[in-house]
């Protein structure tokens, strides 16, 4: 099929990539992680002739986080528990049974 390429080829490209400053590759857990250098960008842009509007998705500005709640504030559950953290009080303890027959303290009589 047309446009296809084989794993060796894009490996060779990205060797020659990585020999002129192009790409950065970092090599973890028997993955290739290819990022392109700002030269890169430049030099992809002028070979296939785009503009300079054109850039890679992840360079592009993301919105700011939404306006909420402050991030201290709600911590520990916020002003109205006196700021004990949430997990504070019976917990799971309230529905247990006392004199469950498993598990680890359970007796076992």
């Amino acid at each position: 099929p047309e446009g296809r390429n084989t794993n060796l080829e894009v490996l060779m490209l990205v060797k020659s990539l990585e020999s002129k400053g192009y790409v950065r590759v970092t090599f973890n857990w028997q993955y290739n992680y290819v990022y392109l250098t700002p030269e890169g960008i430049e030099y992809l842009r002028t070979y296939l002739a785009l503009p300079a509007g054109v850039v890679p998705a992840t360079h592009k500005k993301q919105a700011g986080r939404p306006e909420g709640r402050d991030r201290e504030e709600d911590k520990f559950g916020g002003e109205g528990r006196e700021g004990r953290p949430a997990f504070r009080g019976g917990g799971d303890r309230e529905y247990r049974p006392n004199n469950s027959g498993f598990g680890r303290g359970g007796g076992g009589d």
